[in-house]
């Protein structure tokens, strides 16, 4: 498959630097290694031919050689044509985006015939010209740091999952990535995530798969189906004794607290979920669809069912529930209870007034603490709240990190997500959005 790679560098630097400036260094220095990523690791877009290889035949590279001159010679290692884009303003503001659809439209009528068009930028102003290599039957991949806009999401045949480019291309992994290292996550799996997040969840690296053996936490096969009969019945139990759909976090949490080594790798399966899927456990039902997952019995009462997916419980803050999922699906904001996020803003705040901010790090303990509070909120969730909040410009240590002011800075962000995304906030949408935040206290009942 002959493919054309266009990297906005200016806005996609820019964006790595506000969540790492390490992340955002190895991409400006190392270019030849995530070249190399795409070319021989990323999935192929919808609709590739089958058994088709990428071919990256055009490598350009958009650059600010005021700003940016220093990175230059690695582009040029790498391969990459490098167009400089000077600043024509006095803001700053660079020729990239038209240089980029001008050479975009040129390729698309070359002789060629490219069938894939590889662009590395959150620009909405992209969106058009992705809409216009569809129409003219060509494949369309997007790496977006940040928040890019629905539409332009829903342009691109293949959307990069951020993270899944910082691990596997750049090479930013940790424990969670790797068999062995401690309980991964409940959602790793790509159909748990909101549709603004959805893209590809890496899973460890096939060397790293291939250089540790399956986990096996007991002797024997005999010693295994013991073991394996044993979680089944927690899990059926831990259903039982709950009154409301159990979050698959506190269940993952639960089984590699009683079986430890089982955290390796999920018994050679590599994901809580691929796990659960190879057991026999009807009649209880697993939905996927909500910040990590639910699992629940529909035999004993139905209730938090909605369409045959789980509704969570929000107590005495349900009315605003509705509200809240079109909310989630319209900006990709975790839909995560008003409890939660309450809970949640307190352990970020907490947890960077005793340790050093770092995204990776810093995520990976306060999703920890969730679990152990018996919360909902995976990893994915909480990477998305620290982001956002970097994203908008929250520099942590530096005094401004009270669990309000996250708080406040959070429904902020989802406010402006909602604006971009042209859905009108009434003064009713404000308040749930206040209330589910915990930026404005809840209405008072009558008789309280």
């Amino acid at each position: 498959m002959k493919s054309a790679l266009f990297v906005d560098f200016d806005n996609v630097y820019s964006g790595l630097r506000k969540l790492d400036p390490a992340i955002a260094d190895r991409f400006a220095r190392q270019p030849l290694e995530w070249v190399n990523w795409v070319i021989g690791e990323l999935e192929l877009p919808d609709h590739a031919p089958a058994g088709a290889r990428r071919r990256l035949l055009v490598r350009r590279c958009y650059l600010n050689p005021q700003a940016y001159q220093r990175f230059r010679p690695s582009f040029n290692l790498a391969g990459f044509e490098i167009i400089d884009c000077p600043a024509l303003t006095s803001e700053g503001k660079t020729s990239t985006d038209i240089h980029m659809v001008l050479d975009i439209i040129d390729l698309l009528q070359h002789e060629a015939r490219y069938d894939e068009f590889i662009v590395f930028s959150a620009d909405a102003d992209f969106t058009p010209v992705l809409r216009k290599l569809r129409r003219w039957d060509r494949r369309t991949t997007v790496l977006a740091i940040g928040f890019p806009s629905a539409a332009y999401r829903a342009s691109a045949d293949l959307l990069i999952d951020p993270d899944e480019f910082v691990r596997n291309a750049l090479g930013f992994k940790d424990e969670d990535d790797a068999p062995g290292a401690g309980a991964p996550p409940a959602d790793v799996a790509p159909e748990s995530l909101s549709l603004a997040a959805s893209a590809r969840f890496a899973q460890a690296s096939p060397e790293a798969a291939r250089s540790v053996p399956p986990a096996s936490f007991s002797s024997g096969a005999d010693a295994l189906d013991h073991d394996l009969a044993e979680i089944v019945e927690t899990m059926r139990a831990e259903v039982a004794r709950s009154a409301a759909p159990v979050p698959c976090s506190r269940l993952a949490s639960l089984i590699t607290t009683r079986h430890p080594a089982l955290a390796a790798d999920w018994n050679g399966k590599g994901s809580f979920r691929r796990f659960v899927d190879s057991l026999e456990l009807a009649p209880l039902r697993f939905d996927w669809s909500n910040s990590g997952g639910f699992v629940f019995d529909p035999a004993r009462s139905g209730a938090g069912m909605q369409d045959g997916s789980v509704t969570p419980d929000w107590g005495e803050d349900q009315d605003i529930l509705p509200l809240a999922m079109q909310i989630h699906e319209v900006s990709g904001v975790p839909l995560l209870g008003p409890a939660e996020y309450r809970a949640l803003f307190s352990i970020i705040a907490d947890d960077v007034g005793r340790h050093p901010f770092d995204l990776k790090e810093t995520g990976k303990r306060v999703r920890d603490r969730l679990r152990e509070a018996g919360l909902g909120g995976s990893r994915l969730d909480v990477n998305w709240i620290l982001r956002g909040l970097l994203m908008r410009g929250h520099a942590f240590g530096e005094g401004q990190d009270r669990a309000a002011t996250l708080a406040t800075k959070t429904a902020n962000n989802v406010r402006s997500l909602c604006l971009r995304e042209q859905m009108i906030l009434d003064r009713a949408a404000e308040t749930a959005i206040a209330r589910w935040f915990g930026t404005h206290p809840a209405p008072t009942r009558s008789g309280q």
